[in-house]
């Protein structure tokens, strides 16, 4: 029997460092192959949160990737030295900048969503997986949600994986942004979407395990009535524990969001996944205290990581 790491393990591992820089990061291309490729990335950059043992699935909005001259190459080296099997990004402003970041990275290929908002705009969401950890039957991704984009301005993008023979449907999501009466209103009508779209999924004999994680755009928790008081425009998905947990509950006095300090990026897994994870919480890597200049250099989001326990215990 396999088991979780248990995230008080993880964050104490991440404390031993405290907040500085475990390792300055080499320059772009520092150690060229030779061959007029791109270096290694590093894998001592931060400590590692993945484990052999475990699924390691992230969400991580890349503002605008790239954001800097170096940041394809430092998430290269945080994705390396955090040992994330799956990555799930938000905002690729950059075909070029995508397709260099999966070249950097030799164990990971990557799936990115064909989504524009015009001929020459976008910000596209990408799937990064290890291909020797997981494998990805369909071949390529789907765009959900595409007649909707009052709800969804950037559709979903669902990419079904398999790990170790189980299949698991990863599904990306962008909310609408901003915190006007209409833009939670688009939000609302997106979750509301999503929840229709899982449980005609679940109960018409699809996919049962799922996780949905992206940029939700939305704290867990409402801006007023008290801390315990929901968040209407995340509701149906709140409500109904039977179906859903969000794995970032337990850290939402934290922040995946620097400049309002608030968790708005969240991973959802579905009721099929609870054998696989129990009580498991989400981390959040302080990598804003561990990088220089993290938020001028990469982005003013920071990666939310889920473990999920790669067999069941019996």
């Amino acid at each position: 029997m396999r088991l979780v790491v248990p995230v008080s393990a993880v964050l104490a591992g991440l404390a031993l460092g405290g907040c500085d820089l475990l390792r300055e990061p080499a320059a772009p291309d520092a150690g060229d192959d030779g061959d007029g490729g791109y270096r290694e990335p590093v894998d001592d950059l931060v400590p590692p949160l993945g484990t052999d043992a475990t699924l390691d699935v992230a969400t991580w909005n890349i503002e605008n990737l790239p954001k800097s001259d170096d940041t394809v190459a430092l998430v290269a080296d945080l994705i390396t030295s955090l040992r994330l099997d799956v990555v799930v990004v938000q905002e690729v402003g950059s075909v070029a900048a995508w397709d260099e970041l999966v070249a950097r990275l030799p164990h990971h290929a990557g799936l990115l969503s064909p989504h524009r908002y015009t001929a020459t705009s976008y910000q596209k969401i990408g799937v990064l997986y290890r291909e020797d950890v997981v494998t990805v039957p369909a071949g390529d991704g789907e765009m959900l949600f595409t007649t909707s984009s009052y709800a969804w301005p950037r559709p979903a993008w669902r990419v079904g994986i398999e790990v170790d023979g189980v299949t698991i449907d990863l599904i990306g999501v962008h909310l609408k942004a901003g915190t006007a009466d209409d833009d939670r209103a688009r939000r609302r009508a997106a979750v509301r979407e999503l929840d229709t779209f899982l449980r005609a999924q679940v109960d018409g004999g699809g996919e049962a395990e799922v996780i949905v994680l992206g940029d939700y755009n939305e704290t867990l928790q409402a801006e007023a009535g008290g801390p315990d008081a929901i968040d209407d425009v995340l509701a149906p998905l709140l409500e109904a524990p039977e179906r859903y947990r969000f794995r970032t509950a337990d850290v939402a006095d934290e922040a995946t969001f620097i400049p309002s300090g608030r968790v708005i990026d969240h991973v959802l897994t579905t009721d099929g996944l609870a054998a696989r994870l129990g009580e498991q919480a989400a981390v959040i890597p302080r990598l804003d205290a561990q990088v220089p200049s993290y938020e001028s250099r990469i982005s003013d989001h920071l990666p939310v990581v889920l473990p999920v326990m790669r067999s069941v215990p019996q």
